[in-house]
C-alpha cells in the first residue's frame, strides 16, 4: 500500500473550558434565527445518544470507500470533547461506524458523532450517551483494508467546508458548525431569545396568542395600513 493513501493532520487545541461554558445549554435552533450557514440539513438524523446540546472541538477523517481503518484511527486519538465528523465518499452504502467504535468513542470523552453516510448497530447505540448523527442504518460494514483516507484535514460535507478546529453544537434537530469568535459573538443572544421564547410559551399556554406576543400582528397593522393608502 502507497505511503500517501493516508494524510494525517494535527489535532485543533482541545474545547476552551470557557467556549464549553459559554454554548452550555445553548440550542442550535436558537442560533439558527441568527446564522444562515454552517447547519446540516435533513439528510442528517440524530440516531442514538443524548437529545439535549452538545458542544465539542471539531476532529475530522475522512474514509471514502469501503475501508474504515482510519476511523480506528481517528477514534483511538479523540480527547475529552471532541467531536468527530467523518465524511464519506458520494453514496457509500457501508456503515464505517457501529457499536463498538461508538463504546471506544465514548470512553474517551466524545461529544458527538456525524457521520455522512449510515450506521450500524443501532440497539448498541442507544445504550450509549454519545450522541451520533447520520444518514440511515445498514446491516452492511467497512473493513479494515488499510487503503486510504485523512485524519484532521478539512472535509466537505453537503457543499459545507468543515475543519478541525472549529466548534459543533448539536442536539436531537441538527448540528451546526461555526468558528469559536461567532459562537462568542452570538451566543449572548441566542441565549436571551431561548429564555424569552421559554416567557412566551407559558403565556401561550395560559392563552394568549403567539402572533400578538411575538410582534408579527404588529407588524401586519402596518402592512395592512400601508396597503389601504
Amino acid at each position: 500500500m502507497p505511503e500517501a493513501a493516508f494524510r494525517f493532520g494535527d489535532l485543533p487545541a482541545p474545547l476552551p473550558p470557557e467556549l464549553r461554558a459559554l454554548a452550555d445549554g445553548l440550542e442550535p435552533a436558537a442560533l439558527g434565527h441568527l446564522l444562515d450557514q454552517g447547519f446540516t440539513g435533513p439528510r442528517h438524523r440524530h440516531l442514538a445518544g443524548r437529545r439535549e446540546p452538545s458542544v465539542g472541538m471539531v476532529v475530522t477523517c475522512f474514509s471514502p470507500g469501503a475501508d474504515n481503518a482510519i476511523v480506528h484511527h481517528a477514534v483511538s486519538r479523540l480527547r475529552p470533547g471532541d467531536f468527530l465528523v467523518i465524511a464519506r465518499g458520494p453514496d457509500r452504502p457501508e456503515a464505517c461506524l457501529g457499536g463498538g467504535l461508538a463504546l471506544a468513542a465514548e470512553r474517551a470523552g466524545c461529544a458527538g458523532i456525524l457521520v455522512d453516510g449510515p450506521v450500524t448497530d443501532v440497539q448498541e447505540l442507544r445504550q450509549l450517551a454519545l450522541p451520533v448523527w447520520a444518514v440511515g442504518l445498514t446491516a452492511l460494514t467497512c473493513k479494515r483494508h488499510y487503503e486510504g483516507g485523512t485524519f484532521c484535514e478539512p472535509v466537505s460535507i453537503d457543499g459545507m467546508d468543515i475543519a478541525p478546529g472549529m466548534l459543533a453544537l448539536g442536539d436531537e434537530n441538527g448540528v451546526l458548525f461555526v468558528d469559536g469568535p461567532r459562537l462568542q459573538a452570538c451566543a449572548p443572544e441566542a441565549k436571551a431569545r431561548q429564555s424569552a421564547q421559554a416567557e412566551r410559551y407559558a403565556r401561550v399556554r395560559a392563552g394568549g396568542r403567539l402572533a400578538a406576543l411575538n410582534g408579527t400582528d404588529e407588524a401586519f397593522a402596518r402592512i395592512l395600513a400601508e396597503t389601504a393608502r
